[in-house]
């Protein structure tokens, strides 16, 4: 399969380029694709990256620009394997297209890998969730914003109408469920997307709480609705750093949305050792 924007081989050849950069600089890695949005690179332990790349460096990849998305790709040591870690993600907001912030997504299909897990903060607009919460993914809304699938131009029979019902299997989400600690509040809920980079006004938070949306965030949905065309199994848990109903913290910045997000994040120490003990059985079936 060949993929473009205007060019379907200057894209393709970009893709292809990614992947084989990847493949050099990292080696041998689990079949699964980590992405750590904000406030999740709390839980790396720099001790065991045994090798890391940057974005600038990556062919293809776009430079993040925003505080705590470093922007790096890492084989990270676990005690199950070595995993590929995301450090940091694009942003629609930050003058990128829905394609280009799901451009290593690309890179990591064609590296030969089955799965992806998105980690992100998001807002809560169930008035049952309270900071600090994480919401695991069951379906999405995604209605507002470019698609990046939108920008694609085949050369092949491949269709860009992908059917994203069911997107977010039952045992994915189980089984990110099960590699968090005993006890840990998680729920299971609607993210709503929207590009951002404003917090919502008090009627948007109305609306989408009204449309059936748990949680609302700037991340993960274009990445997601990538790997469903490319075929690759996805997850995505939130971590709710803020609430929107029934009431806000006021003053609310991206600062405290990375401070919340790390608090949580530094109590599920090991959980990417856990994460790919958890998934791996679902990885060698594909």
């Amino acid at each position: 399969m060949k993929l473009a924007m205007e060019n379907v081989k200057d894209f393709d050849w970009s893709v292809e380029l990614a992947a084989e950069f990847l493949s050099e600089r990292l080696g041998e890695v689990s079949g699964i694709a980590v992405v750590l949005g904000s406030g999740w690179d709390a839980l790396i332990d720099e001790r065991r990256v045994s090798h890391a790349v940057d974005f600038k460096d990556i062919p293809g990849f776009a430079v993040p620009t925003v505080a705590g998305h470093k922007g790096r790709v890492l084989n990270y040591t676990t005690e199950n394997g070595p995993l590929l870690v995301q450090e940091g993600r694009l942003h629609c907001y930050e003058g990128l297209s829905a394609l280009d912030v799901s451009f290593p997504i690309f890179a990591y299909a064609r590296r030969g890998l089955k799965a992806v897990v998105m980690l992100s903060a998001a807002g809560g607009l169930n008035p049952l969730y309270i900071p600090g919460d994480l919401m695991i993914v069951r379906d999405h809304i995604f209605l507002l914003g470019e698609n990046p699938l939108s920008d694609l131009r085949l050369d092949d029979s491949r269709s860009i109408h992908v059917n994203l019902a069911g997107i977010y299997k039952h045992e994915w989400r189980e089984a990110i469920k099960a590699a968090l600690p005993q006890q840990t509040r998680c729920e299971q809920g609607v993210y709503a997307y929207v590009k951002g980079p404003t917090y919502e006004t008090d009627a948007e938070a109305a609306f989408l709480r009204m449309a059936g949306a748990d949680a609302v965030g700037m991340s993960s949905i274009p990445e997601a609705v990538c790997a469903a065309f490319l075929g690759l199994e996805v997850a995505i848990m939130c971590c709710i750093s803020n609430t929107l109903l029934p009431s806000r913290a006021p003053g609310l910045t991206h600062e405290e949305v990375l401070r919340v997000t790390r608090s949580r994040a530094k109590v599920l120490e090991g959980y990417l050792d856990s994460l790919l003990a958890h998934t791996y059985p679902l990885i060698k079936g594909l």
